[in-house]
């Protein structure tokens, strides 16, 4: 939810939303996909109606600038300032294009199970990261 409404406390509103949509809509669950996967289109489908709703664009998330300690100072600056790129760059994107790029980028969701959170086709799902692939490579590469 941080990834796409970056926003802590809207993600933790959407959080509770989206279990208690789960909990009241679970003796409609047809078990047609796995559980986890239903959870995330309900899930999906909040971020999608808030990001709606609030008309806002995406703010960097509270830690953003947390990089890995593994890393030198140098290479910790380049992974920050690359992420920070990277998450104005996916301010750029339509909601579809950021949803399904954030599911298999950052959640590393199998574009079949990606494909059945948004109900559209795989191929759909492909095109979409596709798309926003190449977005995000022309604004990253501007800049």
């Amino acid at each position: 939810m941080m990834r796409m409404t970056s926003d802590r406390d809207a993600a933790l509103d959407l959080i509770q939303e989206t279990f208690l949509a789960a909990w009241q809509n679970l003796p409609g669950f047809r078990q047609e996909s796995s559980f986890s996967t239903w959870l995330i289109q309900i899930a999906l489908n909040k971020a999608k109606n808030y990001l709606k709703r609030a008309g806002r664009e995406m703010a960097l998330p509270e830690n953003f600038d947390q990089v890995s300690d593994a890393a030198g100072p140098e290479e910790r600056l380049v992974e920050k300032r690359r992420m920070v790129r990277l998450l104005k760059a996916l301010e750029e994107l339509p909601p579809a294009q950021r949803a399904v790029f954030t599911l298999r980028f950052f959640e590393h969701l199998a574009f079949d199970e990606i494909a059945r959170i948004q109900k559209s086709s795989v191929s759909a799902a492909k095109t979409n990261f596709a798309l926003a692939v190449k977005k995000l490579k022309k604004h990253l590469e501007e800049k």
